[in-house]
């Protein structure tokens, strides 16, 4: 019989290896390999490793930089140190396998969405990345601004909402300092954007749109 926090071990287990599974979820029938899914699954955020000549190039020319800002008598001796390390480096780095094998995953992997029609969408409540057909997509987004009664305007209101702000704000002076109105607009704002998640856990995956309003007139930027 297991114990309590037995159980509760194995439940976040199962939990995990759950999570796990679904961090790609295609909804289309194009097939993709396994090795292209471990690629994938790493998610929008991982970065691919410069290749190591393009940041090795970069490296011997900020430390260069830097060595010519330090004394004249001890510059050859750090260009000698530097130029030791950075061979070391490039040695470590000339067979650097995986990196390769990434970028040739993530390269074949545009292919196949460019050749057959297919967009990777977030999935909602979870990090899982879904692989869609665009059209399929489109039909979600479309169908989902019908049921939901709205309506495409002729003219995209965005610089009128920002002239009415800018308004708003000369005429605000008592509460209002100075030199407070530049942190307070957006300088080049543009119409919110949809973002479409999926929600794979209902069925026919609906999407359940997402507004990012960072570049809308009454979005605050940051203050500097």
């Amino acid at each position: 019989m297991l114990t309590q926090n037995q159980r509760g071990q194995d439940e976040h287990r199962q939990t995990h290896t759950c999570v796990r599974k679904n961090k790609v979820k295609n909804l289309t029938n194009i097939k993709f390999t396994k090795e292209q899914i471990k690629t994938l699954e790493m998610g929008p955020q991982y970065a691919i490793e410069k290749k190591p000549k393009q940041y090795i190039n970069e490296l011997i020319i900020d430390t260069e930089n830097s060595i010519r800002c330090l004394h004249n008598g001890t510059q050859n001796t750090f260009r000698y140190l530097a130029a030791k390390k950075i061979k070391q480096i490039g040695e470590s780095n000339r067979n650097n396998i995986m990196q390769k094998r990434h970028q040739y995953n993530v390269n074949q992997i545009k292919q196949i969405l460019q050749q057959n029609n297919l967009t990777i969408a977030k999935a909602d409540k979870s990090k899982a990345l879904v692989i869609n057909d665009k059209t399929a997509l489109t039909h979600k987004v479309h169908t989902f601004i019908h049921e939901n009664d709205m309506v495409q305007l002729n003219k995209d209101p965005t610089e009128t909402y920002q002239k009415q702000i800018q308004l708003a704000i000369q005429n605000s002076e008592e509460l209002i300092e100075k030199d407070r109105p530049k942190y307070l607009l957006n300088i080049k704002p543009t119409a919110p954007r949809l973002n479409a998640y999926i929600q794979t856990h209902k069925e026919n995956e609906p999407i359940r749109p997402v507004i990012d309003n960072t570049q809308a007139p009454a979005y605050k930027p940051q203050s500097s």
